[in-house]
């Protein structure tokens, strides 16, 4: 399935035609024009861009030649009476041009035509699982960030709290890099007694120390060739800091019990719940490992900063776990469930997104989650005071309005969602989106 962009002035167009993408399996996203186009493009994650140029609106040369100079690596479907390539972009790739009239089926086939050959390229190199879902600004600037240093050699310490998924985007910058097809090497460095700590992280000769009854690899030699994410690495003790700065300096390591360094080829990434800088100034973390580890900083947010991404990570993670339990027809949840998982404040993160989600598709005994299948702490929230209208001073427009704009920049103006959401049909969103003057802001 593949998030796509439909541009066109025509409701009837685009309800059409965005019937027929989402009964191909794709995620389709409307504008209403250029403009509109654009910014949603520069707000949103898309694969693909969809146009009508039939109404005037649309430059069919300047959309193709904008989307490859802003976002290039996405496939443009330029439609339309007169789109015979004139006023196109010279070097045709990743565009297509279908000439009116046309079968739906027709436009289908040349969109996944157009994804196929693109080689899912901008899908690859952010490719995590859940880990990585959403459309919030600060979820596509980690997403942009990874798919920049993925290719380097440079360390890389990754900070968030507990949940938020700092060893998902360690593997994404694994997977996305030269080292894929090398080991990736999880490390707990708060796992291990100090006993056994630097014989489990640098390996260790049989009989090194009194418990060693085999000989250890140690993390560093099990991770050559590829990438060693230190989990924890805060928690390491002064020795062990020591040690590891010797290893990464040298770029070999020196097993317990060995007297010979051995050279290892590991990229080093590093989690951590901690402020490590704050850990420096009390003495508690060395500043010249600090400053190897953190060539580049990478902060994951936490799921109540990005609250707007819960519809389509719960939608998701409810499709994985709902096949898992044999529940293929449990597809999404009830208005009053997703109103309830929004409003929740989620100190777990998306672990216990993950949980609750779980939890829900087992539960589940209609096609929908359920108020009632979630837990408790999440069925106890009730609406802030705040989050109340006070009815005796607005008017009954400008609160459909103001619910309206808010459905549509939650779903990322998805036309279908918010339809849904909102309890009316898609050409009767159209009518208030342009009764209200509404547009998708970047």
């Amino acid at each position: 399935m593949a998030r796509v962009l439909l541009v066109d002035e025509d409701p009837f167009v685009i309800e059409t035609l965005t019937e027929a993408l989402e009964r191909a399996g794709h995620e389709v996203a409307a504008a209403a024009g250029q403009t509109e186009a654009f910014a949603r493009l520069d707000g949103g994650s898309f694969a693909a861009i969809v146009a009508g140029v039939d109404g005037g609106g649309v430059d069919a040369g300047e959309l193709v030649a904008g989307v490859r100079s802003r976002h290039p690596g996405i496939p443009a479907l330029v439609f339309g009476r007169d789109v015979g390539g004139a006023g196109m972009p010279a070097g045709g790739g990743g565009t297509a041009v279908l000439i009116r009239p046309f079968h739906v089926e027709a436009l289908v086939e040349a969109l996944e035509q157009a994804l196929a050959e693109a080689g899912d390229a901008r899908s690859d190199t952010l490719s995590t699982g859940s880990a990585l879902i959403g459309r919030n600004p600060k979820m596509r600037a980690l997403k942009e960030l990874i798919a920049t240093v993925a290719p380097a050699t440079s360390s890389v310490l990754i900070t968030g709290e507990s949940g938020t998924g700092k060893e998902r985007v360690a593997r994404a910058i694994h997977e996305g890099g030269p080292r894929v097809a090398a080991p990736f090497v999880r490390f707990d460095c708060s796992a291990f007694d100090d006993a056994v700590l630097e014989a489990e992280l640098f390996g260790a000769e049989k009989g090194a120390l009194p418990a060693l009854t085999r000989a250890r690899p140690g993390a560093f030699r099990r991770a050559h060739g590829g990438t060693l994410y230190l989990a924890d690495v805060g928690c390491l003790p002064a020795p062990t800091q020591t040690r590891l700065l010797r290893t990464v300096q040298e770029r070999a390591v020196l097993p317990l019990g060995c007297d010979d360094p051995q050279p290892v080829d590991v990229r080093i990434l590093a989690g951590t719940e901690r402020g490590l800088g704050g850990e420096v100034r009390a003495g508690r973390f060395r500043e010249d490992l600090y400053f190897r580890l953190n060539v580049i900083p990478m902060d994951v947010p936490a799921l109540r900063e990005r609250q707007d991404d819960i519809p389509d990570l719960a939608v998701h993670l409810l499709r994985q776990y709902a096949t898992a339990c044999g529940k293929p027809k449990l597809d999404g949840f009830t208005r009053r469930a997703m109103t309830a998982m929004e409003r929740y404040a989620w100190p777990g993160n998306v672990r216990e997104l993950e949980n609750a989600v779980e939890r829900a598709a087992l539960l589940a005994r209609g096609a929908e989650v359920d108020l009632d299948d979630l837990p408790p702490e999440l069925r106890a929230r009730r609406v802030d005071a705040g989050e109340s209208y006070q009815l005796n001073t607005v008017r009954l427009a400008e609160v459909e309005e103001i619910v309206v704009r808010r459905v549509l920049t939650r779903t990322g103006w998805n036309i279908k969602r918010s339809a849904e959401i909102l309890g009316i049909t898609r050409a009767t969103l159209y009518s208030k989106i342009r009764k209200f003057g509404l547009a998708a802001t970047r």
